[in-house]
């Protein structure tokens, strides 16, 4: 699966040996990213101002308010709801509920654990609505497959159009919240730095251009960190009316 991925995004520009290598890498930084998230359930607060920094264009998301964080499976999403709560900054976010009772409570202590807020995804919009009017922040995760009957539009990525979330722009068009593209990402030694685009609004833009906007920055962040994103998600499974089915790995 990450291979398929990889040969759309890289095409010829990379070898077989360096995609097989990439996707070990990704595999790898998974691993570590699971490892990560038991490691800092003790000593949360000490661990995470030791090993978090933010760079200087996080005021991005610091300095305005209301606003709509975006981020992707990419780097560490949850080290980085974790320290910016812990900063002073919590946002809301939405997660759908675990298979495991267990898991899902250990997981849920530890995302509130810097008071990071957490909403089901049953009523979630009309949640992020309220924060978002009470100058509050929320978060969304923006790189799983949303068909267009679940609220999803499809816009290109890597050249090929792909079913995606919709609810950042629909929440800032109703709101007036800006839009922040956020990413949190690992060096060699195991330490993070989180970085924040500049903010996105709809005022002047048609509707979808917003959506179609974030998806480039994802991109451009997926490009510059490749070994950090998921490639092991069917994110090409959906062809629109009209596609050439030919070109889609699934």
């Amino acid at each position: 699966m990450a291979l398929a991925n990889l040969d759309l995004v890289y095409g010829d520009s990379l070898s077989r040996a360096e995609k097989e290598t990439l996707a070990r890498e990704t595999f790898r930084h998974f691993s570590l990213i699971i490892l990560d998230f038991f490691w800092f359930s003790w000593s949360t607060e000490k661990r995470l101002r030791q090993w978090v920094t933010f760079d200087a264009s996080f005021d991005h998301y610091f300095k305005n308010s209301p606003v709509i964080a975006v981020t992707a499976h990419l780097g560490n999403w949850e080290i980085l709801g974790l320290a910016s709560a812990l900063h002073g900054e919590p946002p809301v976010s939405i997660a759908a509920v675990l298979d495991d009772p267990f898991i899902d409570f250990f997981v849920l202590r530890l995302r509130r654990r810097t008071g990071q807020q957490i909403v089901e995804q049953e009523g979630a919009i009309r949640a992020l609505m309220r924060v978002l009017k009470n100058g509050g922040r929320t978060a969304i995760l923006m790189d799983q497959n949303t068909r267009p009957a679940d609220g999803g539009i499809f816009v290109d990525m890597f050249g090929l159009p792909v079913p995606t979330s919709k609810t950042a722009e629909s929440l800032a068009s109703r709101t007036g919240a800006a839009v922040v593209f956020v990413y949190c990402v690992a060096d060699a030694e195991g330490r993070y730095t989180a970085y924040a685009e500049p903010p996105l609004r709809p005022d002047s833009l048609a509707d979808g251009e917003l959506t179609q906007a974030l998806s480039r920055i994802l991109e451009k962040t997926i490009q510059k960190y490749p070994s950090q994103w998921l490639w092991l998600y069917k994110k090409w499974k959906f062809i629109p009316d009209g596609a050439p089915a030919e070109k889609y790995p699934f």
